[in-house]
């Protein structure tokens, strides 16, 4: 299909990574109970596959089902952080996670990763047994947060928020766009940001576990920067929408009583 001329990838204004840090924390801390219950849940999966699954498959493959994670995860992310920047279209951005594409699509990314990890084993780790491989808190949501630089690498930083917000593209053309957009704004520099900030999340994984919520909170933040990122390439607006003013309780009642 022929691409709109509005999903053109433009060069932002620079610098720009302290910027979307700070935009995306705003959006986290507008909508904390979303965020807050997106985390928790990613807290819940990682004790769920720590607990039970080593039991039933190698400890090996429970890792890597977290890595199928990290792509699902930051397709609902993106909904997300649309509902908080923008509440009119909450919903819209909602309904967007019922077509079968975006998570064939982001599925596809997850398994790709998987493929990855098993070929780098097996080429640099080939006596290793599943069974010597400790699983302990946050274990599973650590390796799923470290994939977030080869998943920028492979699919651009607006990949998921493009497969979720703009219907009726295929994979190919949302990864085209999605690396087009990071290769205007520069390749090196959001590899680098992406660097930074995920050896700052496994510090802070080391020295604040949190039984895996630390890792989750980045994995988190990192979708909401992706949507962030996105909003500024594609959209042309580098800001938050201001939030709607509260209707004052008094003024509902004297129109009322009118």
């Amino acid at each position: 299909m022929r691409v709109s001329q509005t999903l053109n990838p433009r060069e932002v204004e620079k610098p720009f990574r302290l910027r979307w840090v700070r935009m995306t924390l705003q959006l986290m801390l507008r909508a904390p109970v979303r965020f807050s219950i997106a985390i928790l849940l990613l807290g819940c999966m990682d004790a769920f596959v720590i607990r039970l699954l080593p039991n039933r498959i190698p400890r090996i493959w429970a890792i890597r089902l977290g890595m199928l994670l990290l792509p699902l995860a930051w397709v609902v992310t993106a909904a997300l952080a649309r509902g908080a920047d923008n509440s009119t279209q909450n919903w819209k951005a909602l309904i967007g996670l019922t077509r079968p594409i975006v998570w064939l699509s982001a599925l596809a990314i997850g398994l790709g990763l998987v493929t990855l990890d098993v070929a780098i084993w097996q080429l640099l780790f080939p006596n290793l047994h599943s069974e010597d491989v400790n699983l302990f808190s946050g274990r599973v949501l650590h390796f799923t947060g470290l994939q977030a630089w080869m998943v920028m690498t492979a699919a651009g930083i607006c990949f998921f928020p493009l497969l979720v917000l703009e219907s009726g593209l295929s994979f190919a053309e949302v990864r085209r766009l999605s690396l087009s957009a990071t290769e205007i704004n520069g390749p090196k520099t959001i590899s680098w940001f992406m660097t930074w900030m995920i050896c700052v999340a496994g510090t802070l994984q080391q020295f604040v576990p949190a039984y895996g919520l630390t890792m989750a909170t980045w994995v988190v933040f990192a979708g909401v920067l992706n949507y962030v990122a996105y909003r500024d390439i594609f959209e042309r607006r580098s800001a938050n929408l201001p939030q709607p003013a509260a209707v004052p309780l008094v003024a509902i009642g004297s129109q009322s009583v009118q």
